[in-house]
C-alpha cells in the first residue's frame, strides 16, 4: 500500500488515541479527555489500607475499566509514602546510582534524613497548601560515545521523594493501559525482553525490512500541552496536575543561571521516564496498533524501549510508507527524527539469500546498545547475530580507562580492586547475550590491560611485572565473561 493511500484510510483521525483539542498545561481545566465513567472514582476507601495495596487498587481499577479517570490522588501522597519514597531513595545512592548527589541547594539524602519526620510534615503541609514549588534542577553532563555531553537535571532530595511518589501513582494507574510491545520504565520488563521479541519476530515470522527510527533529543523536545494531555486522558486531579505541572516549569540552574524548562522532561529525576513513556504510549504505541496495523497486508512487528524503537516488516513499500508517515506521526507532536541515526534497512532471511546468491552482505541495525546483523548457523541457514555495538564498546571502554586512572592514586588498591569487579560483573549483566561472547571476551582482556597500565603509573616504581600482577590475579581474580541471556528463539 502506497503512502498516500495509507493516510487516507486510517491516519485522518486520532480521536481514538488521544484527544486532539489543546488542554491547559498548568492545570486540569480544559483537558478533553475520553468520557468518565459514572460512581466513585476514589482509588481505595480505607485510611488504614498499605501503599501497596492502594497502588494495587489503583492498577485493578484501571484494569476493570479503561475510560476510568481517577480523583483524590494527591492525598495519596501523605507522609507514610513519602516516608517510604525517601527510603527508597536512600537505597539507590547506597548502590552508587545519580541519587547519590545533590541538588540545587546542596542537601544530600543524610542530611535531609536527619530531620526526616519534621521535613516530610512540612512537606505534606505545603503541599495541601498549595504552595510547595519544586526548585530549579542542578544541570549535570556525562560523556556520550561521540565525545558530546548528554546533559542532566538533578533535582534537590525533597523533590526527588515527591517525584517518586507521583511516578508510583502513575505506574500505577497507566500500567494497566501499556502494550505489550512496550518495555521501558515498566515492573518486571526489561531490555533482553525487548530483544528477544526482536528475535523471535526476524527468526520465525516473514521479516525482510527493518525500519531504525531514533527520535532526536526526546527527552528535551516533549511539548508539555501534550504530555498534559496525555495524562488526562486517565487522571482528574488537578491537584496531582499542578504538581506534575510545576515539575515541568521548574527550570534548570547551571553556573549559576536559571534557565526556563518550556518543552522537555529534564532527564535525571525520578518522574521524567514515567511521563515520557505515557505520552509515547499515545504517540506511537497506540497509535501503530490502532491506525498502523489494521491496514497492513504483510506481517509487521514493533518493539519499543523507552524512546529506543524498531519496527519489522515483510513488505518493502509498508516499511517505506510507514516511515514516511511516521515523520508526519512525530512532527505533529513537536517531535522529529534524527535522519543520521534512522534508516530502513533490508533484513532477514530474504536478504541472507541474496547475499548467498552474490548480492551484497545485508545491512546492519542497532537497537539497545547491540548490533543485529546477518549471520549463519553451523549448517549455514540464517541466524540473527547480535554483539555489543562499537559505538557502546568504545564508551564503556573509554568510562573504564577514565575511572581507572581517576581512582589509582586516590584509595588503596585493595579497596578499588572490588569496585572494579562489579563494575565489570555489571557489564556482563547487561551484554551477556546469545552470541556475543567475542565482544565481552575484548572488554575483559582490555580492561585487564587498563588496570595494569594505571597500577604501574602510581609511583615511579613499577608496582607490577606481568608476573606479579598475574600472580595478583590468582588471588583476586576478574570475573569473567558469561552468557547470562539466552535470546534465540529455537532455545
Amino acid at each position: 500500500m502506497k503512502s498516500e493511500e495509507l493516510r487516507k484510510t486510517s491516519w485522518e483521525s486520532d480521536q481514538s488515541i488521544l484527544p486532539m483539542k489543546q488542554g491547559n498545561a498548568c492545570g486540569g481545566k480544559g483537558l478533553a479527555v475520553v468520557p468518565e465513567s459514572k460512581g466513585k472514582h476514589s482509588p481505595y476507601t480505607e485510611a488504614d489500607r498499605g501503599v501497596g495495596t492502594q497502588l494495587g487498587i489503583l492498577t485493578e481499577k484501571a484494569r476493570a475499566n479503561p475510560k476510568l479517570r481517577f480523583t483524590s490522588l494527591a492525598q495519596l501522597l501523605n507522609e507514610d509514602f513519602l516516608r517510604g519514597c525517601f527510603e527508597e531513595i536512600k537505597r539507590k545512592k547506597a548502590a552508587g546510582g545519580r541519587d547519590k548527589a545533590p541538588g540545587v541547594d546542596g542537601v544530600v539524602a543524610e542530611e535531609y534524613g536527619k530531620n526526616l519526620e519534621a521535613n516530610l510534615k512540612g512537606l505534606v503541609e505545603r503541599m495541601k497548601a498549595k504552595s510547595y514549588r519544586p526548585q530549579p534542577v542542578r544541570r549535570a553532563y556525562i560523556p556520550k560515545p561521540d565525545g558530546k555531553q548528554r546533559p542532566l537535571g538533578i533535582p534537590a532530595v525533597e523533590d526527588r521523594v515527591v517525584q517518586l511518589g507521583i511516578a508510583k501513582i502513575l505506574s500505577a494507574i497507566f500500567e494497566a493501559d501499556f502494550l505489550e510491545d512496550s518495555y521501558g520504565f515498566r515492573p518486571n520488563r526489561s531490555p533482553h525482553q525487548a530483544l528477544g521479541e526482536i528475535d523471535r519476530a526476524l527468526m520465525t515470522k516473514p521479516v525482510n525490512w527493518v525500519v531504525d527510527m531514533d527520535i532526536e533529543r526526546y527527552f528535551d523536545s516533549v511539548p508539555h500541552d501534550w504530555l498534559m494531555k496525555s495524562l488526562g486522558v486517565r487522571i482528574q486531579d488537578p491537584s496531582l496536575m499542578r504538581l506534575v505541572a510545576r515539575f515541568l516549569k521548574s527550570g534548570v540552574m547551571e553556573d549559576g543561571k536559571l534557565a526556563a524548562t518550556e518543552i522537555g522532561t529534564p532527564q535525571g529525576g525520578n518522574l521524567s521516564p514515567v511521563i515520557s513513556n505515557i505520552f509515547l504510549h499515545y504517540v506511537l504505541d497506540l497509535w501503530f496498533e490502532k491506525k498502523v496495523k489494521p491496514t497492513l497486508k504483510g506481517y509487521a512487528k514493533y518493539c519499543r524501549f523507552a524512546d529506543d524503537f524498531v519496527v519489522c516488516f515483510e513488505r518493502q513499500e509498508e516499511a517505506e510508507a510507514f516511515g514516511k508517515l511516521l515523520r508526519e506521526r512525530l512532527e505533529k507532536f513537536g517531535l522529529k527524527v534524527s535522519e543520521k541515526k534512522s534508516r530502513i534497512v533490508e533484513f532477514g532471511r530474504t536478504a541472507w539469500k541474496k547475499y548467498q546468491q552474490g548480492s551484497k552482505r545485508p545491512a546492519t541495525f542497532d537497537f539497545l546498545g547491540f548490533t543485529h546483523y546477518c549471520d549463519k548457523t553451523r549448517k549455514g541457514a540464517f541466524k540473527l547475530g547480535r554483539k555489543t555495538s562499537s559505538k557502546k564498546l568504545r564508551a564503556k571502554l573509554t568510562a573504564a580507562n577514565l575511572w581507572l586512572k581517576s581512582i589509582r592514586n586516590a584509595t588503596k588498591l585493595t579497596t578499588w580492586w572490588p569496585v572494579f569487579r562489579v563494575k565489570l560483573r555489571g557489564h556482563y549483566n547487561y551484554y551477556g547475550v546469545s552470541g556475543n561472547m567475542r565482544e565481552m571476551q575484548a572488554f575483559y582482556f582490555k580492561t585487564k590491560q587498563m588496570a595494569f597500565k594505571w597500577i604501574n603509573r602510581r609511583s615511579q616504581r613499577k608496582s607490577f611485572t606481568l608476573e606479579t600482577f598475574e600472580r595478583f590475579l590468582t588471588w583476586n581474580p576478574l570475573p569473567q565473561p558469561r552468557i547470562l541471556h539466552n535470546l534465540y528463539a529455537f532455545s
